[in-house]
């Protein structure tokens, strides 16, 4: 009967909780190390991925004169309002409403111009398709010259969902972009994200 008492006694003093004063503490140094985060203002491509933009179709380095000017067109489409088409951004867009569709812009003064570049999303959800277009000019706002006949155009994420239309340097106040067709699936009428001119 001791020794029963004996061995619970002991199981009892095992299971007691430990009680250690501040004395006989160890005091362990705590090392905090703080890293700052990078400023991050856009998504980033790490350096290991190609970059797909070195495939895109080139763009003039010169004033895109087209940019935040005065547009105009014919019906569009819900909410892809003709004013998209030079807010700067490709990831708004003009959708018309049927064909024809015209874009005009007024470049609010007169200009010498080479280039007219039509932009879509470059994102590959957006699938590849070919546009008809022609490109007409003015030097008043009233009379219009085309000087460059509808032709077919190729968009595609490969090389950045861009065209670019090169002509002979002419004066012009005003730009027409007329579409003429589509071979998209998912639209009745033109696209583009962005209309420059160069």
């Amino acid at each position: 009967m001791k020794r029963f008492i004996s061995i619970l006694f002991m199981a009892a003093l095992l299971c007691a909780p430990m009680t250690v004063t501040a004395e006989a503490a160890e005091e362990i140094e705590t090392i905090v190390t703080v890293v700052p985060a990078p400023d991050q203002t856009r998504a980033e491509r790490p350096p290991c991925f190609p970059d797909p933009s070195e495939n895109f179709i080139q763009l003039p380095e010169t004033e895109n004169v087209a940019l935040n000017k005065p547009v105009t067109s014919g019906a569009h489409t819900d909410v892809y309002v003709i004013r998209n088409v030079n807010d700067g951004k490709t990831d708004t867009y003009w959708e018309s409403k049927g064909w024809p569709a015209e874009a005009v812009i007024d470049l609010e003064g007169s200009f010498r111009i080479s280039t007219v570049a039509v932009c879509l999303n470059p994102s590959s959800i957006w699938e590849p398709r070919t546009q008809e277009i022609a490109v007409w000019v003015s030097a008043d706002g009233e009379t219009y010259t085309e000087i460059v006949p509808a032709a077919k155009y190729d968009f595609d994420a490969e090389t950045g969902n861009r065209i670019r239309i090169d002509f002979d340097p002419v004066e012009a106040t005003h730009v027409k972009v007329v579409f003429t067709m589509s071979t998209a699936s998912r639209t009745g009428g033109a696209q583009a994200a962005e209309i420059c001119v160069y």
